[in-house]
């Protein structure tokens, strides 16, 4: 069964800034159980109070995991995040195998560490990591072979179709390993300002989703068009849609 939808709070960031109580008070009433809180170990006392407030569960969050590891674990635990997500890493460290190598043995440990307090951890892709191959692999799956197996993966569909891959066949090599995917829609080639609504843009979310029945589907825009919330049930009206069709099958 796949798991519920949650909602990225980075795609309200600027509301969720000026207000906190506001923001997490619309996502809970366009229907979302969960979020994924991003910026651990920095997040706002406000915005955690918001979403306790409105009894959102937190099984996902990013955070500055590999940096600043006992600071997000302990962001983490008071939030009671399940898996945190390190969400960016600078594209040179996905080069060449000796570079992803050292990116495992950081996530392995960061692993390590987070196990002791019931947290796994896992990775966010953007473009770089899915571009060019190391070793007859994609960077991002040459650094799946390398980490520890209890390290687990977010895919994100948008960058994914940016970096020209097909997603699903990502999806598909992760396996039980891709916990999440980041539902995210427009033109790969129009820039992050040319973001619409999940089933409204090119990117090949059903078979991404398809590929990954076990994971659990996040709402994202970088920059969400037009009023924002209406996007956001959009999107994920579209996301429902297709859970419904699989529990029909």
């Amino acid at each position: 069964m796949r798991p519920d939808m949650s909602v990225q709070l980075y795609t309200v960031r600027d509301r969720l800034a000026a207000d906190p109580e506001g923001t997490i008070a619309a996502l809970a009433g366009l229907g979302f159980t969960a979020v994924e809180p991003y910026g651990l170990p920095d997040l706002p006392e406000a915005a955690r109070a918001a979403i306790a407030a409105h009894g959102l569960a937190t099984p996902t969050a990013h955070g500055s995991i590999l940096s600043r590891t006992d600071e997000t674990l302990a962001a983490a635990s008071a939030l009671g995040v399940r898996t945190i997500i390190e969400p960016y890493q600078d594209p040179a460290r996905f080069a060449d195998r000796e570079s992803v190598a050292a990116v495992a043995a950081e996530l392995t440990a960061a692993a390590a560490a987070a196990a002791a307090h019931g947290i796994a951890v896992g990775y966010h892709n953007h473009d770089a990591e899915l571009r060019g191959s190391i070793d007859g692999l994609a960077p991002l799956l040459l650094l799946a072979e390398l980490t520890d197996p209890s390290v687990v993966f977010e895919l994100d569909a948008y960058w994914a179709a940016v970096a020209g891959v097909d997603g699903a066949a990502i999806a598909t090599a992760l396996g039980d390993r891709l916990v999440a995917v980041h539902v995210k829609d427009g033109d790969p080639a129009g820039g992050v300002d040319a973001q619409v609504p999940a089933g409204l843009g090119s990117v090949p979310l059903a078979a991404v989703l398809a590929a990954a029945p076990h994971a659990r589907p996040v709402v994202e825009f970088d920059i969400v068009p037009g009023e924002g919330f209406e996007a956001i049930a959009a999107s994920a009206g579209f996301v429902t849609a297709l859970v419904a069709e699989e529990g029909a099958l």
